[in-house]
């Protein structure tokens, strides 16, 4: 089974792309859905509130993007956790005789996944755009930007990725290039 990981820039229509692998009927596994669930849980709830005083997601992230350290003691705690739960989930897809499966990982170059996955898609879009959807979702311009410069750049992520979707056209267009791309991966899955 292939294990392909879905990656893009803050902003830049990952969901989008997302939505269009789910209606394909490939299996996926949704790293920002195991952190929620992570968030729910005991053990971090009680690892949070040690290291940043509160289990507010909202609060925690207004502390993280403001500061790298910060960011860095929750990737820390975060990144092992969600690795787990990812293999649990492409051990299962590979049990079902799953020819491949889209792992949605938003901070994949951060955490330093790129070498776990067969193959890397990349969704990209300009900066102005990205930024304009984030303060459309309700984040201010200020932490719009925060979120923004807290990525690796995108020319480096874009060098590492094997297929780039540009979103920087209209939905459709994402939409077709999505579905023309992961048919392509799946018959030579």
């Amino acid at each position: 089974m292939k294990a392909i990981a879905l990656a893009g820039l803050i902003g830049s229509g990952k969901s989008t792309v997302l939505k269009t692998v789910r209606r394909m009927a490939l299996p996926v596994v949704d790293c920002d859905s195991i952190v929620s669930k992570l968030y729910r849980g005991k053990a971090v709830k009680k690892k949070l509130l040690k290291l940043f005083g509160t289990v507010n997601k909202k609060k925690i992230a207004d502390l993280v993007f403001s500061s790298s350290s910060k960011r860095k003691k929750l990737e820390a705690l975060l990144h092992p956790l969600v690795w787990k739960e990812v293999k649990a989930k492409l051990a299962l897809f590979k049990e079902g005789k799953k020819k491949l499966a889209v792992v949605d990982v938003p901070l994949l170059f951060e955490a330093k996944w790129e070498n776990k996955f067969d193959s890397i898609v990349f969704v990209k879009a300009p900066k102005a755009k990205c930024l304009a959807r984030l303060v459309d979702k309700g984040l201010s311009r200020k932490e719009a930007l925060q979120r923004w410069n807290s990525q690796i750049r995108p020319e480096k992520k874009i060098k590492k990725a094997q297929h780039v979707i540009d979103n920087s056209g209209s939905l459709s267009h994402t939409r077709k290039q999505a579905r023309l791309l992961f048919s392509e991966l799946k018959k030579n899955g």
